[in-house]
């Protein structure tokens, strides 16, 4: 995150982390109430219930506060999908997918309007650097929940696997908040996410057991040839 967007000091106690807590909670409702152009640091102090010097002596301004925001929210939705990653026994791919489709798409549309003026805000105020690290996070989630499944194939990469799932995820999920008129109902997107991952779910594991074989093959001539 670069210096402009940098709070200023970083609460220590549990006071001060009540009073950016406050001061995040401000931000989030008049930016969905208003627009992020209509809301004024001003705004937020009266909101927030603290004194505007108070206000500045945590953020240098709205920018500051709406990647603050942004950041926290994205962290609170990568603890949603870690805890739905746990599983007490080993699950299929096709389980741990579906978990964590469903615990994504429902706190993202459970809070729709938050989550849509918050999308908007990042793509103003996220660093490229800021955006990869967070970006990454989500991915790493399902990389160790994918690695610890039970019916994962040798010649599936976790890692690619994972980014790959994700990015679909997040696509849709992302432009059904920011691009549709109606967001689809909660249960419909699911499925509609499921479906998509599914796909390409199979087709990886279809093109994991062609390579499996392939190499084998090749190495069984390599034999013969020998």
């Amino acid at each position: 995150m670069n210096s402009i967007v940098k709070p200023r000091r970083r609460p220590l106690q549990s006071r001060a982390w009540m009073t950016t807590g406050a001061i995040q909670d401000a931000f989030v409702l008049l930016l969905v109430e208003r627009g992020y152009e209509k809301v004024s640091m001003r705004d937020i102090a009266g909101v927030a219930g603290v004194g505007l010097g108070t206000l500045y002596l945590y953020f240098p301004g709205k920018d500051s506060i709406a990647a603050v925001t942004v950041r926290s929210w994205m962290r609170k939705q990568a603890a949603i999908l870690a805890q739905a990653a746990e599983a007490p026994a080993p699950r299929t791919i096709e389980q741990t997918i579906r978990a964590m489709v469903a615990a994504h798409v429902h706190d993202l549309l459970g809070h729709a309007d938050e989550w849509r003026a918050l999308l908007f805000v990042e793509r103003r105020i996220s660093s490229p650097e800021s955006y990869r690290e967070i970006y990454r996070e989500f991915v790493g989630l399902f990389r160790d929940a994918l690695a610890a499944s039970s019916d994962l194939p040798a010649a599936l990469d976790p890692r690619r696997t994972a980014f790959n799932a994700f990015a679909i995820i997040d696509a849709i999920v992302e432009q059904a908040l920011l691009v549709q008129d109606v967001c689809p109902g909660t249960e419909e997107l699911v499925r509609d996410v499921e479906c998509a991952v599914a796909g390409y779910i199979r087709a990886a594991q279809e093109g994991a057991v062609i390579s499996g074989r392939t190499a084998q093959n090749q190495q069984a001539r390599a034999v013969v040839s020998s």
